[in-house]
């Protein structure tokens, strides 16, 4: 997720079509990053439907077209830009629900600046806030799903994220230090 350095983990927690939890691990090397991420049911500006575990009620759609659902409201402040931030997150793909990466696998949350590119576009307006969408405070735990534009487009990523693809995650803002 992060461009300054030399490779890249992304950040969710997801569900398989089945409602199954799901946690994996992969790095993404840091030239194949776009700068966006999160979840997403809009694919090259067609509305897909949503899987078994989240029916489209459960979303709410920003105008981007990125969707969102907290899962647990946060009780802490909420991150502004520029300030250091650590999050743990799981993220699959819409398509097949198959995950590429997870923190929680390798028990470490991700550690970065927040909104000013050093992830995914996706990732910066989903935690930071922007384009209709507020802002998760501390401790708060947020599905998003993130279309291609504010993900890695065209390009894909590191071989597990292919071109154009809708990406799911369930991210968990950890309380700052």
């Amino acid at each position: 997720i992060t461009q300054h350095t030399h490779a890249m983990a992304m950040i969710s927690t997801t569900r398989t079509a089945a409602g199954q939890a799901g946690r994996c691990a992969a790095m993404i090397p840091r030239r194949n990053m776009l700068g966006g991420l999160g979840l997403g049911a809009i694919t090259l500006g067609m509305v897909r439907p949503l899987t078994a575990s989240a029916s489209s009620a459960d979303f709410v759609t920003a105008k981007n077209g990125m969707q969102y659902k907290d899962t647990l409201l946060g009780s802490g402040p909420s991150p502004v830009k520029g300030a250091k931030i650590s999050a743990h997150y799981t993220g699959t793909l819409f398509d097949g629900g198959a995950k590429f990466d997870s923190s929680y696998d390798r028990r470490q949350p991700l550690s970065f600046a927040i909104g000013v590119g050093q992830v995914i576009s996706g990732w910066d307006i989903g935690i930071l806030g922007g384009d209709d969408i507020p802002a998760m405070k501390e401790g708060g735990k947020r599905t998003l799903i993130i279309p291609p534009n504010l993900g890695y487009g065209a390009r894909g990523a590191g071989g597990v994220i292919p071109p154009n693809a809708t990406l799911v995650f369930d991210v968990e803002l950890m309380p700052s230090k």
